[in-house]
């Protein structure tokens, strides 16, 4: 008997994101760069709810030849006992999957196309979760598709910009490219100086190996970026092939360039082992639910035992926390008596989602909106620039306000944004005492 854990609920530098609205009541344009679709909400992450499996091959998922256990239609989980990159690429050894790595570079189009691909099904961008064992917070979050071969056998899209902490992600993002079958990255316009340094810790790793994969694509999402010489530089002295694309100034020429690249590797161009190269009819759409379950009626109560069960007019309302979940409003809350502030949130980065806010306008909504946008613009430019993929922090000052954006430690993928008085705060005191603040466990 193994005892394993489940959501209670059935179940990155990272890209800029505009103003949320639900990506399912869309048109789908194949000539446009989505950004990423809505996940489920963070808390169900953080609310673990033990459950009795019967055997080992139901709580591993070794039915499949993937890695993860299968939680929901949009979520996989992953647990591990050791280092986190060691682990996913033990499991990708231990069940010699193939699939398609996507890794940006000097960009943020890799979870776009992601959503490009999922949303022209009018389905959802789904999660791999690796969990420590006997721990509800995932350790790191990786984002994929799943797209059907001919045969009806599933590869998954995998994109290296992975929701964990910056050692982490770097490794985890080796790891991906190092034993994918097809690894691609999509680069976006850098000048020279710029694509030689952030090409160069992947030739290291190329050289200094064990590299599985053999062949590598770049697809150039940017004008007149020329990589037939990078090309030759990256596949100097190691045993990968490395082919260029022509530019893709839309995701679905991205996409055709990959999936031909792919179908070309397997010698069966339309054979059974082939993906489809047309982004709209990739990824399959979702079944609709069953009607019957959907329908069936809920068992009435006696008026008494309702009226019984509503609190007094004279109690107060305050919500009880679930065992186990993370605790975001006591967190605003200590971050809000800063001096000067006004108005603070919790959000997830994922999908623009407050967690927690505490203060007056502006609205939690809109804090996590602009905190996405502005955090994703600020990765864009550092990777740009050649500064690493380092999570970037905030200060942002106006005449009458400030600004502070922060990632929470120990939670990947959350940060909090925080709107002071210009008049009230001390800017450099506000920002210690928010480094200050001990994140919720």
């Amino acid at each position: 008997m193994i005892l394993g854990t489940a959501p209670a609920h059935g179940g990155r530098a990272f890209p800029a994101l505009p103003p949320y609205d639900d990506p399912m009541a869309r048109p789908r344009n194949p000539d446009t760069w989505l950004d990423t679709v809505r996940v489920s909400n963070r808390d169900d992450l953080l609310a673990p709810r033990t459950q009795i499996v019967a055997d080992a091959d139901a709580y591993l998922g070794q039915g499949r030849h993937d890695v993860g256990r299968r939680i929901t239609d949009e979520e996989v989980e992953l647990f591990v006992a050791g280092d986190v990159a060691h682990c996913l690429r033990d499991e990708f050894t231990l069940h010699a999957s193939e699939f398609i790595a996507l890794h940006d570079v000097g960009t943020s189009a890799s979870l776009r196309l992601l959503a490009s691909l999922a949303g022209a099904a009018r389905a959802r961008v789904q999660r791999l979760s690796v969990r420590r064992q006997g721990h509800g917070v995932a350790l790191a979050v990786l984002q994929f598709i799943e797209i059907p071969l001919a045969d009806g056998t599933l590869v998954r899209v995998y994109s290296t910009d992975i929701s964990a902490d910056s050692a982490a992600r770097v490794q985890l993002a080796s790891v991906l490219l190092a034993h994918s079958r097809l690894g691609v990255l999509m680069v976006g316009s850098l000048p020279p100086h710029a694509l030689g340094a952030q090409l160069a810790p992947l030739h290291e790793a190329l050289q200094r190996g064990p590299w599985p994969n053999r062949d590598l694509l770049m697809v150039p999402l940017g004008a007149g970026t020329a990589l037939a010489a990078r090309a030759a530089e990256l596949a100097a002295d190691s045993p990968v092939s490395v082919h260029v694309a022509p530019y893709a100034a839309k995701p679905r020429q991205a996409w055709a360039f990959i999936s031909g690249a792919w179908n070309r590797l397997r010698g069966q161009v339309s054979g059974k082992h082939a993906l489809p190269t047309e982004l709209a009819r990739a990824v399959p759409k979702p079944r609709p639910p069953d009607s019957e379950a959907a329908t069936e009626p809920m068992p009435l109560r006696p008026l008494a035992d309702l009226m019984r069960d509503l609190p007094s007019v004279h109690a107060p309302l305050a919500p009880m926390p679930m065992p186990g979940q993370t605790r975001w409003q006591d967190y605003v809350d200590r971050c809000l008596a800063i001096k000067g502030a006004l108005s603070g949130c919790v959000f997830d980065l994922h999908s623009m989602l407050p967690l927690a806010h505490a203060g007056g306008a502006p609205a939690a909504d809109r804090l996590a909106q602009q905190g996405t946008v502005l955090l994703g613009a600020m990765g864009d430019a550092t990777r740009a620039l050649g500064l690493g993929s380092a999570r970037p922090e905030a200060t942002v000052s106006t005449p009458t306000h400030h600004l502070l954006l922060r990632p929470v430690r120990g939670h990947p993928g959350v940060a909090v944004h925080l709107v002071l008085s210009a008049a009230d705060a001390n800017l450099t005191l506000a920002w210690r005492q928010l480094e200050r603040i001990e994140p919720p466990r």
